[in-house]
C-alpha cells in the first residue's frame, strides 16, 4: 500500500510540475524570457597551415635507422613494411647483423640478404633485406652497416621492397 501511495504521489507531483500555469497567474520569475545573445558580426577566416618543407640531412640519409633506439628502430621498420608507398626512393642507413636465406630458386634470386633489427626486449625481429651489386658481403652474422635506396622490385610477380645499397660497411 505504501508503494502504491508513493507511486501515486510522485505521478501527480510529475503532472504538475509539468502543466501550463493557470490563466491570470503569473509567471514565475525564474521563468523570465531569457537574456538576449550576442550574435556574432563577423566570423573569422580560416587560413590554411602551410606543409612544413623536409629538411634534407646534411649527409643526405633521409631515415637514419642507426641514430634511433632500439624501439623506435623497431617501429620506424614496421612502419617501412606497412606503409612501403612512404618510403620510396629515401636513403636509409640501417645497422646490424647480416643475415643471409636461400631463396626459392624459381624467383631467380640465389640469396636474400637483411640487416636483422631487433626490438628493445630482443623478443621481435625483422629483417631489412638489401641488395649490393658493388662487392663481396661478408659472412652471416657480421655486423654492418648498410645505406641505400628504398626501392619496389618484382619477386616472383608480387611487389617486393628492398634497400638497393650504396655502401655495405663491415662494423668491428
Amino acid at each position: 500500500m505504501r508503494r502504491l501511495t508513493a507511486g501515486l504521489a510522485a505521478l501527480a507531483l510529475a503532472l504538475t510540475a509539468c502543466a501550463p500555469p493557470a490563466s491570470g497567474s503569473a509567471a514565475p520569475a525564474s521563468a523570465a524570457a531569457p537574456a538576449a545573445t550576442p550574435v556574432p558580426t563577423a566570423m573569422p577566416k580560416a587560413t590554411a597551415t602551410p606543409e612544413p618543407a623536409p629538411t634534407p640531412a646534411p649527409d643526405g640519409v633521409d631515415v637514419d635507422l642507426t641514430t634511433l633506439s632500439a624501439t623506435m628502430v623497431f617501429a620506424e621498420v614496421a612502419s617501412m613494411i606497412r606503409t612501403p608507398e612512404h618510403y620510396l626512393g629515401k636513403t636509409i642507413r640501417m645497422r646490424g647483423p647480416l643475415m643471409v636465406y636461400e631463396a626459392n630458386p624459381a624467383l631467380e634470386i640465389d640469396w636474400f640478404y637483411t640487416v636483422v633489427v631487433q626490438d628493445a626486449t630482443a623478443c621481435c625481429q625483422q629483417g631489412m633485406e638489401f641488395v649490393w651489386e658493388d662487392g663481396t658481403l661478408p659472412e652471416a652474422g657480421t655486423m654492418v652497416q648498410v645505406t641505400g635506396s628504398y626501392e619496389a622490385y618484382d619477386c616472383g610477380g608480387m611487389i617486393g621492397y628492398h634497400i638497393v645499397a650504396q655502401t655495405v660497411e663491415v662494423l668491428g
